[in-house]
């Protein structure tokens, strides 16, 4: 029976969603594992192209929902339907766009043996960044700089969702962190933080997309820092040291 399981939320994804695909089960050929496509609804027919991939290989399942409902709240859900299948006993989360390498896929799961939580993470020795400029490579460190520092994590990386959970880590942080936008990356964190997981960096090396489009927008972005600076007014510091 399976005991991995990959959420890959998808919006307008049609392009990327076959290579996907077929580079992890090139990768996982040695694994029994599924894949969980969670998509909101893509004008491109990104779901039916997911169901006739499934036709071939026998191991994806199709989430669709009836808008853009929140990339939290998709991988939440995708979580959930992962857990209701017994065997599973690590969740993997990550972009459909390939700027998370499925290449370093092997060695988060190795790590998730012993860890609760595996953070995929650019910002860590090891770590890349490819395809970003000066200014994108500024904001995105200085909004993990802002979570080190207000939120004390210990962490390097919390806004990139190439994460393996256990299955454990997985349940706690479905039932809690209920945040359906961007910021569920951090709330993500901070729950199984509070719950005393062993979280572990492992160096990814993150591509910029070139294919389909950035999901990311202006008011996400406020939406996060909102969040941030919530959390860090409201709650007891001493709680996540």
């Amino acid at each position: 029976m399976s005991n991995i399981c990959i959420v890959a939320p998808t919006y307008n994804e049609a392009e990327n969603v076959p290579k996907l695909v077929e580079k992890l089960e090139e990768i996982l050929r040695q694994e029994d594992f599924k894949i969980i496509i969670v998509d909101d609804d893509s004008p491109d027919g990104t779901a039916k192209i997911a169901e006739k991939l499934n036709m071939r290989y026998g191991n994806i399942v199709v989430h669709k929902r009836a808008g853009k409902l929140g990339i939290g709240s998709a991988i939440r859900e995708g979580m959930e339907i992962a857990l209701s299948l017994p065997d599973i006993k690590f969740i993997v989360t990550m972009d459909a766009d390939f700027s998370h390498d499925p290449q370093d896929l092997p060695r988060l799961l190795h790590e998730a043996e012993k860890s609760g939580l595996v953070q995929g993470s650019r910002y860590v020795e090891g770590g890349k960044i490819v395809g970003w400029g000066v200014l994108r490579r500024t904001i995105s460190q200085g909004a993990n700089l802002l979570c080190r520092t207000l939120l004390r994590t210990h962490l390097k990386e919390h806004t990139t969702y190439y994460r393996v959970y256990s299955r454990k880590c997985a349940e706690i942080v479905v039932k809690d962190a209920r945040r359906d936008g961007y910021e569920f990356a951090i709330a993500s964190i901070l729950t199984a933080k509070n719950h005393g997981v062993k979280i572990t960096e492992v160096p990814i090396t993150f591509v910029d997309r070139t294919g389909g489009e950035s999901k990311l927008k202006s008011f996400d972005i406020f939406k996060w820092f909102f969040f941030i600076m919530k959390t860090f007014l409201t709650q007891p510091l001493k709680r996540l040291e």
